[in-house]
């Protein structure tokens, strides 16, 4: 189940120095303000985080989130064989406190959102496909009335699925809920569904909001409470910006990351407005209860494409960072830390917090543009 300022001060790890018991970290002070950008030194892999070693998979192969339920209860979704040309077959991997094991589905699908509400409540969607693990079988429950569709996320636990996703232009998105056998129309708005949080009784929806077309691109937040009507929040105003998962630790308390500008996302087919061609920075959003702030974080990375938490002393995202490398932002309530995770940049990387645990699992691919590309499983102890 997916549960989901600036540098006042550095303190750097460099190489191997004696007594040096993190090698990369940058903190910052804990101020909800509009950051501006400082430049990142490429700085070593932390040793925190570890390969591990999961099933063989055939190139192209890439993994591409990650849910943990407990130290002995995580799953992995990807999809192996995968070409230029053609979308590699699913595969479902999951961790059973030793080892992590390979279900391959029939079924070659660009996957875009995975959640899981237990081990008889599995979601899988892409494109205009949606697939459910019942623990028994796989079965591939169809969406009628909203025309040609793609699903970009889905949020399940309890019994309950939210799956969002955008009509073939990017333009229009929607929201609908599977009860029982069927799926319930929930909403339809203008703007791009990117990912979708269900937990407390209350749903969050993050992504972009367009005003004149994509030359107005926008983060944007949508919220359903119990009655299952969405409405679109004030958010501060951030040109270019957009929004790609979202965590809700409460209700009061939800954060949402993305990025600001650049050439493409990995969300939506819009350039963004607000930065320089070519270059993109991160952008981090949190919900107190009130109102939605801006967050300050460490300068000088790419966007963020995932979020976690296990509390709200303890928040991750992961991205992309300086140097072609992946990051993680930590937030331990007062500070943010940085570490590099990993020396090349893993595609979609997605991060999840194991409770009751300190644990963390992250997951992506090497090379994930080559046809040699390969999955990478990390674990932070």
């Amino acid at each position: 189940m997916k549960i989901a300022r600036l540098a006042a001060s550095v303190v750097v790890c460099l190489g191997a120095t004696a007594g040096c018991s993190e090698p990369e970290t940058v903190r910052s002070a804990p101020a909800i303000v509009t950051p501006s950008v400082t430049t990142q030194q490429v700085q070593p892999r932390s040793q925190r985080w570890k390969d591990v070693a999961g099933p063989r998979l055939r190139a192209r192969a890439e993994l591409v989130d990650v849910v943990a339920e407990g130290p002995r209860q995580a799953w992995a979704v990807g999809f192996e064989d995968g070409a230029e040309d053609r979308e590699g077959t699913v595969v479902v991997e999951r961790w059973d406190g030793t080892a992590w094991k390979k279900t391959t589905l029939d079924r070659e699908l660009y996957v875009s959102g995975f959640d899981v509400g237990g081990p008889g409540d599995i979601w899988i969607v892409g494109d205009g496909v949606a697939i459910h693990g019942d623990g028994r079988r796989w079965s591939y429950p169809r969406l009628s009335g909203l025309g040609e569709h793609r699903f970009t996320d889905v949020s399940a636990g309890r019994g309950r699925a939210v799956l969002v996703g955008t009509d073939p232009a990017r333009q229009t998105s929607f929201a609908v809920e599977w009860i029982g056998r069927k799926f319930v129309k929930r909403a339809t708005v203008q703007g791009q569904f990117a990912a979708v949080t269900a937990r407390h009784g209350q749903v969050w929806v993050v992504g972009a909001g367009l005003r004149d077309g994509c030359s107005g691109v926008r983060p944007g937040v949508w919220h359903a409470g119990p009655d299952g009507t969405y409405a679109e929040m004030p958010l501060p105003d951030v040109p270019g910006g957009y929004l790609g998962q979202v965590w809700a630790i409460s209700p009061d308390d939800v954060w949402a990351v993305g990025g600001i500008g650049g050439e493409t996302t990995p969300w939506f087919a819009c350039r963004t407005g607000g930065a320089e061609p070519g270059r993109a920075e991160a952008l981090v959003m949190h919900w107190d209860g009130s109102s939605w702030q801006r967050v300050a974080v460490p300068g000088g990375d790419g966007p963020l494409v995932s979020v976690t938490a296990s509390g709200p002393g303890d928040v991750w995202a992961a991205g992309s960072g300086s140097g072609d490398t992946t990051v993680a932002l930590h937030f331990d309530g007062r500070a943010w830390t940085r570490e590099r995770i990993h020396d090349y940049p893993l595609g979609r990387v997605a991060v999840t917090a194991v409770p009751g645990t300190p644990e963390l699992w992250a997951v992506g691919a090497a090379h994930h543009e080559a046809d040699y590309g390969r999955d990478v499983i990390l674990r932070r102890r």
